[in-house]
């Protein structure tokens, strides 16, 4: 299966790029809070979770399930995706320390600084926006014994009761916390781990969801799939609205139930489309990963330094890191961009 053949899926995951840009911008702000609501906390709580479940598609098409955990051919896939991800994640974590050490200078530096770096770099991500990379770390290989290991449907169900674990904390963590008991257990795993938005609790339910995906594609469901993909997302958009007017939704509240149905059928749906092959495809499925993973410096540089209104630093910030993205892809004829792209994990 050549991924040519879904540039749909390419341009979602540009798209997607974008949406996180606004969940970092907070766009519409100083024009309507109700707007900016929905954008960042409905619209653009789409992009990480369709991150996940596309990952998860592509990476365990090349797995055999029908080999062993130990199998070379399989466990030489798991190896080669991991270090990729390793790789990637390490390089720009090198690169946000002048920021790290710029937020040390500005807010007073503790030793116990570098103790939560080091465990920002391995649970919660280094820089806030790279939770994604950690999370792919851990949650593939969890999710990769499972695969090999027990029943696909017994898979998918203990997915879901970690997702739903996560989800008590990341939701409705400040309704817990009113419980003595269950306030102490909050604190004690969340002065280790942050937030349950990671590799155990978040990352596993998706990247099952795209193994899943697989099993849809062999028939046409495109009726089946946009009608299920719009019941899904208004009462996704009904549990967003919900939980604000109770108010007990935050920055990072991310984990949302009705999130699950509405991004597996968002991807099937759109998997349904076939266009005919083109090289930008490949080029913006490459600006994607540059954009996310780069677009904090702009977003940095225009809010902090520039102190632009919130809709100018995401345009700003949203065409800077598309050129940015764009120059990168394109600059195959300089040696020392190949050796860059090549730290990065680009080079195939």
């Amino acid at each position: 299966m050549e991924k040519q053949t879904y540039g749909i899926l390419d341009i979602a995951k540009f798209v997607s790029a974008l949406l996180v840009v606004a969940i970092h911008c907070a766009p519409l702000i100083e024009i309507s809070e109700p707007a900016n609501f929905v954008l960042v906390q409905i619209l653009a709580r789409l992009a990480v979770p369709f991150f996940f479940i596309a990952s998860g598609w592509l990476f365990f098409q090349k797995i055999d399930p029908q080999k062993s955990w130990k199998d070379e051919t399989n466990v030489k896939a798991l190896k080669h995706y991991w270090k990729r991800i390793l790789r990637i994640y390490l390089v720009w974590s090198a690169l946000y320390m002048p920021l790290i050490v710029v937020s040390w200078v500005q807010g007073g530096f503790h030793w116990t600084s570098l103790i939560r770096l080091i465990r920002d770099f391995l649970f919660n991500g280094t820089y806030y926006h790279l939770w994604f990379l950690p999370a792919l770390l851990l949650g593939v290989p969890i999710v990769y014994m499972m695969y090999l290991n027990i029943r696909k449907q017994s898979m998918l169900w203990l997915s879901f009761l970690l997702y739903m674990a996560g989800m008590a904390i990341n939701v409705y963590g400040s309704v817990l916390s009113q419980e003595p008991f269950l306030e102490s257990v909050l604190n004690v795993y969340q002065s280790f781990f942050v937030t349950s938005r990671n590799g155990l609790f978040f990352a596993p339910i998706y990247l099952v969801l795209g193994i899943y995906i697989q099993d849809f594609l062999t028939q046409d469901f495109k009726k089946q799939s946009f009608v299920a993909f719009t019941i899904s997302f208004v009462f996704y958009a009904a549990e967003a609205i919900i939980l604000q007017a109770c108010g007990i939704m935050n920055d990072l509240t991310c984990m949302y139930a009705m999130l699950l149905p509405t991004t597996f059928f968002l991807f099937l749906l759109l998997m349904q489309f076939r266009l005919k092959k083109h090289k930008m495809y490949v080029v913006l499925r490459n600006m994607s990963l540059y954009i996310y993973t780069g677009h904090i410096y702009f977003v940095y540089v225009f809010l902090n330094v520039f102190h632009l209104g919130n809709l100018s630093v995401y345009l700003l910030s949203i065409i800077c890191a598309s050129i940015f993205a764009y120059l990168m892809i394109q600059g195959k004829h300089l040696i020392w961009l190949k050796e860059v792209k090549a730290l990065c994990g680009l080079n195939k």
